[in-house]
């Protein structure tokens, strides 16, 4: 992963701009991301920015050899005969 170089910390327009998002969803969330916060001022570091990427990161489930995602297994393979 590119580690990200700041020369001061970003606003929540230089950061919507930077992630491609609008600022409106950075301010709906404000209080589950990571933020310094200066009287009013809210500014992102670059670890703060890191956090966010790892937050909305997704990683599919591994595909097992039966084309099924691991954690699905089929219907009649967990029932037993009774």
């Amino acid at each position: 992963m590119t580690t990200l170089t700041l020369v001061r910390p970003l606003n929540y327009a230089e950061l919507a701009e930077y992630l491609g998002i609008e600022e409106s969803w950075l301010r709906r969330r404000i209080k589950r991301l990571p933020h310094q916060k200066y009287g009013r001022e809210v500014r992102f570091s670059a670890d703060d920015i890191e956090a966010i990427r790892r937050m909305h990161t997704h990683t599919p489930a591994p595909v097992a050899p039966n084309g099924l995602p691991g954690a699905l297994v089929p219907r009649k393979a967990g029932r037993t005969a009774g």
